[in-house]
């Protein structure tokens, strides 16, 4: 039942983005306008919809019901409560937070900062890092999600309906010179399915409740 009723959200987002350009029209309305910053941070309050917030240096809390097109941050996070609708987030230096029932057109990505959703989360587009963990608990990801230097916890009965990759990671520098000893892990729930690959670029320490994902996984190193 689970893969019927993501089908039909995931075919529900692309009829709403071919014809609409958002999943929600209260985006498209942004009745608050635009936030644009490069000192300072920024709140969206609840039932508050918004355009593009854009800061350079300040965090983004978005309260329960509120929505905004785009969220581009530089250095800081974005913490997101219940029912949030947004086409795409990103940072650079920090992490994204999101609570129950959270919504997302496009994708999501950090350079630097962890990604964690709650329950019941729809991703349209991609979930990515490249230092920093991942954790969705019975989450509908309609792409990839990946991370370079990070864990990867699918947790629930989370579905991800492309593929999950470890790209590889270059060497760090140490007290005793350049190494790569630090392994990332894998955890995937037993009620949590990854319908494409499980793709490992790099050592990964696997812990797979399900013995199903094993089949899964493709080693490139």
């Amino acid at each position: 039942m689970k893969f019927l009723k993501f089908a039909t959200i995931t075919t529900f987002i692309a009829a709403a983005v071919m014809y609409s350009g958002v999943f929600n029209s209260a985006a498209a309305d942004s009745a608050f306008g635009n936030i644009d910053k490069v000192m300072g941070s920024a709140v969206v309050g609840s039932g508050e919809h918004y355009g593009n917030v854009s800061l350079v240096n300040g965090s983004v809390k978005m309260a329960s019901n509120s929505s905004a097109k785009t969220v581009s941050l530089v250095n800081g996070g974005i913490k997101m409560r219940d029912d949030v609708l947004v086409d795409s987030a990103e940072t650079v230096n920090g992490s994204i937070e999101a609570g129950r029932n959270f919504t997302v057109n496009q994708s999501l990505s950090t350079v630097n900062g962890a990604i964690k959703l709650g329950d019941n989360a729809v991703v349209a587009g991609d979930v990515s890092t490249v230092n920093g963990d991942i954790t969705l608990q019975s989450a509908q990801l309609a792409q990839n999600i990946s991370t370079v230097n990070g864990d990867i916890t699918l947790a629930g009965n989370t579905v991800v309906k492309g593929d999950v990759v470890f790209k590889k990671a270059g060497k760090k520098k140490s007290f005793f010179g350049w190494n790569n000893n630090n392994k990332p892990s894998l955890h995937i729930a037993a009620d949590a399915v990854v319908e494409g690959q499980i793709i490992l670029e790099q050592p990964v320490e696997l812990k797979l409740a399900n013995p199903a994902m094993q089949a899964k996984v493709v080693e490139r190193f």
